[in-house]
């Protein structure tokens, strides 16, 4: 069954002109996570915008190398 992630937050930082978005997991809130997002994005853009961090952060993740000390 796959997670269910809400986005509970969507913030500006106006003087680094940044953008994030803040998510908690439906069934384990203690799970939270927050991305960059483009700067300026609007509450009709968020859904998508966050989409498209969650995959950059996947791809990134997938991608790579996991090193113990």
């Amino acid at each position: 069954m796959p997670s269910t992630l809400t986005i509970t937050h969507l913030s500006h930082d106006l003087a680094a002109k940044k953008s994030f978005v803040s998510y908690v997991w439906s069934d384990d809130p203690a799970k939270r996570l927050g991305l960059e997002v483009p700067f300026g994005t609007t509450l009709d853009e968020v859904e998508a915008e966050a989409r498209k961090a969650l995959t950059n952060l996947a791809r990134e993740l997938d991608g790579s190398v996991l090193k113990f000390p």
